[in-house]
């Protein structure tokens, strides 16, 4: 296996982790597993609320192709690959839900990115990023919804972080 296919499957690997197993609930956060906020949080919709022609949109035509749809959220591939190189690539969003952007955050800082606060919509959040990735998390209630973006191809791309801010502020005006 390459170091760049690798590297793809590491990603989705910790995507996964982030959002929980197969057929775990909603309600999986109950058990105590972590800090558990109260208060009302985002509306559940499909992708957080973005489609296909929103990424599309936001991101260029034809650069990127859903590949995974779940509960937790969704993940559009991207479609520039060289051979292995770019493997594992894309766009995503997912909610976790009863976590907290001090966590988030944490993970973000030993990654060793680039972070600043702001606020989308009313609600806090904060922004993640280096050369090859771009990361906003938003907070509300126990929830917090991420957009991500990374690639190994970002001198070919638009702006990380304008994608990712373009897509999450859409999301936060159809779910919050």
């Amino acid at each position: 296996m390459t170091g760049a296919r690798a590297a793809g499957l590491l990603v989705l690997g910790a995507l996964a982790v982030g959002c929980g197993g197969p057929g775990q609930s909603a309600d999986a956060t109950d058990s105590g597993a972590g800090p558990r906020q109260t208060g009302q949080g985002f509306h559940s919709e499909d992708c957080n609320g973005v489609t296909d022609a929103d990424v599309e949109k936001a991101a260029g035509s034809k650069l990127y192709t859903k590949a995974v749809v779940s509960d937790s959220g969704c993940f559009w591939q991207e479609n520039t690959v060289f051979g292995d190189v770019g493997a594992g690539m894309g766009i995503s969003t997912w909610w976790y839900r009863g976590s907290d952007l001090d966590t988030e955050r944490g993970l973000e800082q030993r990654a060793g990115r680039t972070l600043s606060e702001l606020s989308i919509d009313g609600n806090k959040g904060f922004k993640a990023y280096d050369d090859t990735a771009c990361s906003i998390y938003v907070a509300k209630g126990g929830d917090v919804i991420t957009w991500s973006i990374q690639t190994l191809n970002s001198s070919m791309m638009p702006d990380l972080c304008s994608i990712a801010g373009q897509l999450a502020q859409l999301s936060q005006q159809r779910v919050n």
